[in-house]
């Protein structure tokens, strides 16, 4: 299925979030948030939420600095 990932076409076989995250080797980093189609996913879903066609993935990672 075709996606995009933090503004960048992606292609994806699997169905789930976390499937996602595994193939973009994120799925174990700590400090991220993931939002599909501007809602934010809480990690406890990332197994069981379905991807669709076309949506539109934004991972954001936590940094330190000041």
């Amino acid at each position: 299925m075709k996606l995009k990932v933090n503004n960048k076409p992606s292609e994806f076989q699997g169905s789930y979030l976390n499937q996602l995250l595994l193939d973009i080797n994120l799925a174990e980093t700590k400090g991220i948030a993931v939002a599909v189609n501007n809602k934010v996913i809480s990690r406890n879903e990332w197994n069981t939420h379905t991807l669709n066609e076309n949506d539109i993935i934004t991972i954001i990672r936590a940094t330190q600095g000041g």
